[in-house]
């Protein structure tokens, strides 16, 4: 990866495509974790693939790279949540009066609730973000720290609570499905 990265420094769009592709999923599954619309999670990571590639050979540990791309990503997503949520609050107030709950998808909704993302979307943002970076990017708690500008010890309460939260969730789908 070090290679590529050197390559994107030096001006290669080619090796600018290999690296996005690269790490593609492991951008969508960060951004899923703050936007819940796919088409503001694309202009998420789009938006952060032209600052990186606009940016990229201002970086001089590329061993920072995937890093510094997560965070760049995360405050592309904050961006697009929080001009989405303006909006949302005065949809929210059209539709407090109608209850979609009421529809029975049973089958449906076993299968959502077992499935690790609709589970994950219980968690608050804090907990998703800093699960999805452990778990799917698979980054340390001390690089997690790095990106979100938090301590540590934080990282770690955040994780231990979103698991704990998880486990609690999942024995709730599992008990509720074998009735």
């Amino acid at each position: 990866m070090n290679s590529l990265i050197k390559k994107v420094q030096s001006g290669d769009e080619l090796a600018f495509k290999q690296l996005t592709l690269s790490i593609e999923n492991d951008l969508y599954r960060v951004a899923r974790t703050r936007l819940s619309n796919d088409d503001d999670i694309k202009d998420a990571i789009q938006n952060t693939m032209i600052i990186i590639y606009e940016k990229a050979k201002k970086i001089r540990n590329t061993e920072y790279f995937k890093s510094w791309m997560i965070h760049v990503l995360i405050n592309e997503c904050n961006k697009i949540y929080n001009s989405n949520k303006k909006n949302s609050e005065l949809y929210n107030k059209v539709i407090t009066d109608v209850d979609f709950n009421t529809f029975d998808n049973s089958i449906q909704e076993v299968q959502d609730k077992l499935s690790f993302d609709s589970l994950i979307e219980k968690l608050n943002y804090d907990e998703k973000i800093v699960i999805t970076l452990y778990y799917n990017s698979q980054f340390s708690c001390r690089q997690i720290s790095k990106i979100l500008k938090t301590n540590i010890n934080t990282v770690k309460s955040r994780l231990t609570r979103a698991k704990n939260k998880l486990k609690k969730y999942y024995k709730e789908v599992s008990f509720s499905g074998s009735k």
